[in-house]
């Protein structure tokens, strides 16, 4: 079977959506002044929207090594990404819209519960990832070892480091040591001056793309892809580690 991003019609699908969303995002910050926490509001939507195409297209690619008989729960897998990205991704907009929070926002009955429906959701998708870690030990999942390396350490990243926005839910806050909205990095807005959580979560979730792009640039041994995926894994926790004391590392 050829591998491809494009493997999966409903996960393609879903990203070129995701990524028309994004685009949408761009012209609405480019049309309208409306600001949240200093920025253009429709910044974080444009973030969003472009992670989860990235998502996506992974979660296609990752679907053209599935043995025949993972196909139907994979299907599954996949719808369930899909309800949950886009009730997502609609709230974050509305929300930008209107000129407030979609996250820690408790300020009124109804943007708590849609808080609390979007971390349940979030929580059930991301650990239902580790479904993809198992079908990797499946004898029909055919991946060069260096690639299969890299993307079972992904998968356990991106629900680890998925699973520390719970600690930014508890805190009602990213930023560890002042309020949300101070001065950040161009277009990602990470703290310069205090710890961000939003720095390891990134990073641990993108794990899912930056570690098999490593290992297929740099065609990785086995060894190669466990040594490369524990170091980066170590990057990770530092960073997180830096963020709970409250330090940027910039």
């Amino acid at each position: 079977m050829r591998h491809s991003i494009f493997s999966n019609r409903l996960c393609s699908i879903s990203a070129f959506i995701s990524l028309a969303y994004a685009f949408i995002c761009v012209l609405l910050s480019f049309m309208l002044t409306t600001e949240v926490l200093g920025i253009n509001a429709f910044i974080k939507p444009m973030k969003f929207g472009l992670s989860a195409a990235l998502l996506f297209l992974t979660f296609s690619w990752f679907s053209s090594y599935l043995p025949t008989k993972a196909e139907r729960s994979f299907k599954i897998f996949a719808w369930v990404n899909c309800v949950v990205m886009t009730f997502e991704l609609s709230w974050i907009l509305i929300q930008a819209y209107q000129g407030t929070l979609s996250h820690f926002n408790v300020s009124s009955y109804l943007e708590g519960i849609m808080f609390g429906i979007m971390g349940v959701a979030i929580a059930i998708s991301t650990a239902w990832t580790l479904t993809l870690f198992k079908w990797t030990f499946h004898k029909d999942f055919k991946m060069h070892s260096g690639l299969l390396w890299s993307i079972r350490f992904g998968i356990l990243y991106f629900v680890f480091f998925g699973f520390t926005g719970f600690i930014m839910g508890a805190n009602q806050s990213h930023t560890v040591g002042a309020v949300d909205g101070g001065p950040g990095l161009p277009i990602l807005n990470w703290s310069l001056n205090h710890g961000d959580l939003r720095i390891p979560h990134f990073f641990g979730l993108h794990s899912l793309q930056i570690l098999p792009l490593l290992a297929s640039q740099f065609k990785l041994s086995s060894k190669g892809g466990m040594v490369i995926s524990s170091m980066y894994g170590l990057v990770c926790m530092t960073l997180l580690y830096l963020a709970l004391k409250g330090q940027t590392p910039f």
